[in-house]
């Protein structure tokens, strides 16, 4: 049952014809040329709907193919060549089919279609044909940072390891572990810290241009509107960072505090400090419930079949048809990911496991994208109205980590439970101060850092936030250039402006589980029901059909603050 690699290659598989742009150009065109009175959109609809799916489908097939064999030259090449024909002139039609659906005189959207349609007016007005080409150098640019992260070794005590199995050093029980551990990371990253310097400098460059292009004067406001961000503001995301500087930073430092004086420890080092896995204050081993990929499938297989069956028979469904690619291994990109193949309505995920517990949280974080894929897709013919608006669509991947946590013990003991659960709490705590530095580092890279910024310049920044964010870790007698390359992260690269979603999700997973624990079935009905909404309803309605809030102001975050500083003191 388990999915084996060949599996997943040929779930990867595109025909070279589907990879050309005169494959697709005659039905884009009778699209086009197709009389169009209003009694005829729906249908027209569906048509341009289904070829949508497998243009996307195929470059995401294309994209997954070589994020696992970064090293293969000829597979991305295969890549670029999509990128450089079939992604422009997909584009371009794209452009031409919203202008045609717009002209149609008499036409009124569908209930479950007016929010496409007002997302297709807003992005008619944003495009500009010269943002097409640059927009292709823009993806060959960001790709670029995963060739050159995907390559990357470590060497440690003689010893060539992935970024991923280095990485697990550093939750060692043993201090000297964790700080060859951490030396031997920082000395790979120093290797291609000159060349990622210079990606950035040529990205935001691009990114610069493409808001020039559209007559926007910074990339903050293009994202803006290219992100449909149309429930909240800048300010509000500014508000959001210093909530969680006033709220959340004081939480984070007292349970650091709480975790180092068992240990004897008088300061935590950066060695001491990973956020997605806080030391144990008892000095023990990480939780390592797993060995291999395999053993990780069967152990979330039981996890899925105790909380709902359909979602278990979900899961059941991707691993027997090539849908997870788990081990980690030369070559292979080394963050974790959901991609989505809308033709059969099937997700994919990605990681790179090396047999920890916060494997196991990251699994349950990506197949809860994965159910998402699949419930929308159930529920929503149309393309566009699948998955969600950005502000909600890590709330099914969150809340999963939490409404899983019941149904464990077929892997942990009642203490060893105890520990993952702990772990997971802290892990909320620990991650808002870096996701609202994050935010903010984007905020002033794009709107106050000046077209002559300098890598300088961008470490500096990097330097104050982390000193406001994380003012417990201390880095003294330490070389702070190391401190100031923690900018050099995947979303920053690839995924610019995409962050503060992560935080405003984990608030609303927290509350999604704080009722799960009074009435598990409810909050259950409500999660999937939401996910099935997809993104036919605003923000703020996909949120109250979870059952929780939209909100990420000072006051709620000190609410569900309270709430987990209580748990975590219920132990």
């Amino acid at each position: 049952m388990t999915t084996t690699l060949n599996a997943v290659e040929q779930v990867l598989t595109v025909p070279d014809d589907q990879t050309r742009w005169e494959t697709y150009a005659p039905r884009y065109e009778a699209l086009l040329n197709a009389a169009l009175p209003a009694e005829a959109v729906p249908d027209w609809l569906a048509e341009w709907s289904r070829l949508d799916a497998e243009v996307a489908q195929v470059g995401s097939k294309l994209a997954t193919h070589a994020d696992l064999h970064t090293d293969d030259e000829v597979i991305q090449a295969r890549y670029a060549r999509f990128l450089q024909d079939v992604s422009p002139q997909a584009q371009r039609a794209e452009q031409a089919l919203i202008e045609k659906l717009l002209a149609v005189p008499g036409y009124t959207p569908a209930p479950d279609f007016a929010l496409t349609y007002r997302r297709f007016r807003d992005a008619a007005a944003l495009f500009r044909e010269a943002n097409v080409a640059l927009g292709v150098t823009h993806e060959e640019q960001m790709n670029r940072h995963g060739v050159l992260t995907g390559n990357q070794t470590v060497t440690l005590n003689g010893e060539t390891l992935t970024v991923p199995q280095a990485k697990q050093r550093l939750d060692h029980p043993d201090r000297q572990t964790r700080e060859d551990a951490w030396h031997a990371l920082a000395a790979s990253n120093g290797l291609i810290a000159p060349e990622l310097d210079a990606l950035m400098l040529e990205l935001l460059q691009t990114r610069r241009q493409l808001a020039w292009n559209a007559d926007l004067p910074s990339f903050r406001d293009f994202m803006w509107r290219r992100l449909d961000r149309v429930d909240y503001t800048p300010e509000d995301c500014r508000a959001f960072h210093e909530a969680v500087r006033e709220e959340v930073v004081p939480l984070a430092a007292e349970i650091m505090g709480e975790i180092a004086a068992p240990l004897g420890l008088d300061t935590v080092r950066p060695w001491d400090y990973n956020r997605n896995n806080l030391l144990d204050p008892q000095g023990r081993e990480s939780l390592r419930p797993f060995q291999t990929g395999a053993e990780l499938e069967e152990i979330a297989q039981v996890a899925f079949g105790g909380l709902d069956a359909e979602l278990a028979g979900r899961f059941r469904h991707m691993r027997e048809t090539g849908l997870l690619d788990l081990e980690s291994r030369p070559g292979k990109m080394t963050h974790a990911y959901c991609q989505y193949f809308p033709v059969q309505n099937e997700p994919f995920v990605l990681m790179n496991v090396v047999g920890t517990a916060e494997d196991l949280r990251v699994l349950f974080h990506e197949v809860g994208h994965a159910f998402h894929g699949f419930l929308s897709g159930d529920a929503q013919p149309l393309v566009w109205n699948r998955w969600s608006p950005i502000e909600f669509v890590e709330i099914p991947s969150m809340a999963m980590e939490f409404l899983t946590l019941d149904h464990l013990g077929h892997v942990f003991s009642e203490g060893e439970l105890a520990r993952y659960r702990e772990k997971q709490l802290q892990g909320v705590v620990a991650f808002l101060p870096w996701a609202a530095q994050m935010d903010a580092f984007q905020h002033w890279l794009y709107t106050e850092a000046g077209e002559n910024v300098t890598v300088a310049d961008l470490d500096a920044k990097w330097l104050e936030l982390d000193r406001t964010f994380h003012p417990f870790v201390n880095w003294d007698g330490l070389d702070e250039g190391i401190r100031a390359k923690g900018w050099h992260y995947y979303h920053i690269f690839r995924a610019p402006f995409y962050y503060i979603e992560y935080a405003m999700c984990y608030l609303a997973a927290v509350g999604i589980w704080r009722e799960a624990r009074e009435h598990p079935a409810q909050a259950l009905s409500n999660y999937k029901a939401s996910l099935r909404l997809g993104s036919t309803v605003p923000v703020p309605e996909l949120y109250r059909a979870a059952g929780v809030e939209f909100r990420f102001d000072r006051e709620h975050i000190r609410g569900l603050m309270a709430f987990l500083s209580a748990q975590l003191a219920e132990g």
